[in-house]
């Protein structure tokens, strides 16, 4: 049995994990898995603890944490060596406020996962955008990535306080309706300039960009079009929407599935896009806020193998 390395972060799913790693340590217990466990003490530390345990000689890593958690370990993963791994192997074990990495795999036991046989090859894709610092930066993703109206809603979502933090807490659907709802009330649209493989569309107006590789955006939502996880292509939303009466009209399109069939918002499939803009919008990845435009998605085909069974 390979040696597996356990990144964990106990204030996932608004301090939920914690009571779900005691539960599954005595599972760990019982058979016998050898592994050891890092838990994270600040944001990014994810990243820092994977890097340890892979020049310690570690293959299987498992993140035990949210989608957030998930993107920490996979930038430690990618950066330990200027290409992609194919030794290093990911065991992704959602305890998070959404977990929609694990919403396209089939569900099986914790237990079982870990020490599972079953792998696949996944796309990842990498993003170059500026950080706040100022300063050019990459970051590689699984799930999605949007600019635009998501993106500032994403941002009030993590930082959300109060009665409604209380509420995500119990429901990760109410409260991102709140911060979605609370966004658009103040949003502007965004002009911008957008490359699609060296097509060009200049001074377009715009409220939002999502480019994914997995339908689910947060909580139920999610596209009823995407891609494989696994085909060296990128799904490609936009949604054109200028009025905030309709973009409040679109949330329930994204909870029934049909977002992508309403006016105002069009589909398309790429391997790589530019995007430009001066509007001050933040860059979500995969549940984080990480920066701003202008932003380059790249796919990255097979670049991580990941552990389904």
């Amino acid at each position: 049995m390979k040696e597996i390395a356990i990144i964990c972060n106990l204030t996932a799913g608004s301090g939920q994990a914690e009571k779900r790693w005691e539960k599954f340590q005595m599972e760990l217990g019982s058979a016998s898995i050898d592994y050891t466990v890092h838990f994270t003490e600040a944001s990014n530390h994810a990243t820092d603890l994977t890097k340890n345990v892979i020049n310690n000689g570690v293959k299987r890593i498992v993140s035990f944490g949210g989608d957030g958690t998930l993107n920490e370990v996979i930038q430690g993963m990618i950066s330990t060596s200027p290409g992609f791994r194919g030794d290093l192997e990911l065991v992704v074990l959602g305890v998070g406020s959404s977990n929609d990495f694990e919403k396209t795999f089939e569900k099986i036991p914790w237990i079982e996962k870990i020490q599972g046989d079953k792998i696949i090859p996944i796309d990842l894709v990498r993003l170059d955008y500026i950080n706040f610092n100022g300063e050019s930066a990459t970051r590689f993703f699984v799930n999605n990535s949007s600019i635009g109206v998501i993106s500032q809603a994403g941002d009030r979502f993590n930082n959300v306080s109060g009665l409604t933090k209380a509420m995500k807490r119990v429901s990760v659907n109410v409260a991102a309706v709140i911060a979605g709802v609370q966004t658009i009330i103040t949003w502007d649209p965004m002009i911008v300039n957008l490359v699609v493989e060296g097509e060009t569309e200049s001074d377009i107006s715009i409220s939002n960009l999502t480019v994914y590789k997995n339908p689910y955006i947060a909580g139920n939502m999610y596209y009823n079009q995407c891609v494989d996880r696994s085909d060296g292509i990128l799904s490609v939303a936009i949604v054109d929407v200028e009025s905030r009466m309709k973009l409040l009209g679109l949330i329930p399109s994204l909870y029934n599935g049909n977002a992508l069939d309403k006016e105002g918002t069009r589909y398309f499939e790429c391997e790589w896009l530019e995007l430009q803009t001066n509007h001050d919008v933040a860059i979500e990845t995969d549940g984080e806020i990480v920066g701003h435009p202008p932003a380059r998605y790249t796919i990255m085909k097979h670049a991580i193998r990941t552990v389904i069974g």
